[in-house]
C-alpha cells in the first residue's frame, strides 16, 4: 500500500529539484551574458551608464522633431551622455560638436560636414572623429588661418535629410567648402517624411548573447552584401537628381561641394566608382576612403564585434584619405 506521506515527500523533492535547476539556469544565463558582454566591450561592460548606450539611436531619447519639415529630425541640444560607449555631447544648436558662432569669424576657412551615423561618428569620441582630426591637423599645419569643420551629421540621415540639412542649416554658417558624406556609400532616400519618436528603452537590459548569435555573420553574409548592392544600385537614378541639385547649390552659392564616400568596406569599391562618375558628370569634387582599406579585415576597424560602425583607427585613416584628396584638388585654402 502506497504511503501518502512518501508521495508528498517525493513530490516536494521534485519541486525542490526543479527550483534548483531553474535557479542554476538563471545563474548560468547571467554568467554567460556577462561573459559575452566582457568579450564584446571589455571593462566598459561593468559600467551601467555606458551599457545603457549600446543600441539604436532611435531608442535613446536623443532625437527630436526638427522645426524644418524637410530635415525631419535632429539631435536635441545640450545633451551630455553616452552613445555606443563613447561620450556624447551636443552644443546649443543640437550639433555633436563644440560651439561655433553662426557668423563666421575673420580669417576663417569653414567646412560644413553633412552626413549620417559614420559622420556623427557613432561609438567614437568626438576628438577622434575624422572631421575633428582634419580640423586639428590643418590648424597645426597652417596656424595663420583658422579652420573650422562643423559637424552636421545625425544618425540615420539619408539623402533627403542631408540635402535639407545643407539647404536650411549648413548654408546659414557661410561655409567655404561642403563635404557631402555618403556614409558606407549610402545614397538612398528615407521614406519617412515625418518624425515618429520611439519609446525610450534602457538598453542595458537587452541580451547581447542573443545579439552576438544573431549577428555572428554580420561581416561575411553574401546575401546581406548582395541586398546592400541591389538597394544602392536601385537608388542610382534618384541619386543622379540629388547630384544635379547639389551642382545647382554649388553654383548659386559659389561654394565647392565634395562628395565623400566614407566607407571602410572594400567590397563596396566597385559601387563607389559609379558614384564618382556621377559626381564628375555634375562637376562636383570627389573623395573616396575605400581604397585605403584594401587587403584589410573590416572587423579590425569597427567599434565592436556586433556593430559595423567605424572605430577611431578607421576615422584616422578616413582623415588621411580625405586630407590627401582635398589637397590634390586644391580645396583647402592654405594661404
Amino acid at each position: 500500500m502506497t504511503n501518502p506521506q512518501n508521495n508528498q515527500n517525493s513530490s516536494q523533492g521534485r519541486i525542490k529539484d526543479l527550483f534548483v535547476i531553474f535557479i542554476l539556469i538563471i545563474v548560468f544565463s547571467l554568467l554567460l551574458e556577462q561573459t559575452i558582454r566582457f568579450y564584446l566591450f571589455g571593462t566598459d561592460s561593468l559600467s551601467y551608464f555606458k551599457m545603457k548606450s549600446v543600441g539604436s539611436m532611435g531608442y535613446t531619447g536623443y532625437l527630436k522633431k526638427s522645426d524644418l519639415p524637410a530635415v525631419v529630425y535632429e539631435f536635441k541640444p545640450g545633451l551630455d551622455s553616452y552613445f555606443k560607449l563613447a561620450g556624447f555631447k551636443t552644443n546649443s544648436q543640437g550639433l555633436r560638436d563644440k560651439e561655433y558662432s553662426l557668423e563666421k569669424p575673420p580669417n576663417t576657412f569653414r567646412v560644413a560636414v553633412i552626413g549620417g551615423s559614420f559622420t556623427v561618428p557613432a561609438g567614437v569620441e568626438i576628438d577622434q572623429a575624422f572631421h575633428s582630426i582634419l580640423e586639428n591637423r590643418l590648424n597645426q599645419e597652417f596656424p595663420d588661418l583658422n579652420y573650422e569643420f562643423i559637424n552636421f551629421g545625425v544618425s540615420g540621415y539619408r539623402i533627403n535629410n542631408k540635402i535639407a540639412t545643407l539647404k536650411y542649416k549648413a548654408l546659414e554658417y557661410k561655409p567655404d567648402l561642403i563635404l557631402f558624406v555618403l556614409d558606407s556609400s549610402q545614397f538612398t532616400e528615407d521614406e519617412e517624411k515625418e518624425f515618429n519618436p520611439k519609446s525610450t528603452k534602457n538598453q542595458f537590459f537587452q541580451s547581447f548573447t542573443y545579439k552576438l548569435i544573431s549577428k555572428i555573420k554580420l561581416f561575411e553574409s553574401d546575401r546581406q552584401h548582395q541586398e546592400f548592392l541591389d538597394d544602392h544600385l536601385r537608388g542610382l537614378k534618384k541619386f543622379d537628381l540629388t547630384l544635379k541639385d547639389l551642382h545647382r547649390i554649388s553654383r548659386n552659392y559659389n561654394i565647392p561641394i565634395c562628395i565623400v564616400v566614407l566607407d571602410h568596406d572594400y567590397s563596396h569599391y566597385e559601387l563607389s566608382g559609379k558614384i564618382k562618375k556621377l559626381a564628375e558628370k555634375y562637376s562636383l569634387y570627389y573623395s573616396n576612403t575605400i581604397p585605403a582599406f584594401r587587403d584589410t579585415n573590416i572587423t579590425d576597424f569597427t567599434i565592436y564585434k556586433i556593430d559595423i560602425h567605424p572605430n577611431a583607427e578607421a576615422n584616422r585613416i578616413f582623415a588621411d584619405a580625405i586630407y590627401n584628396d582635398l589637397k590634390i584638388q586644391s580645396l583647402l585654402n592654405t594661404k
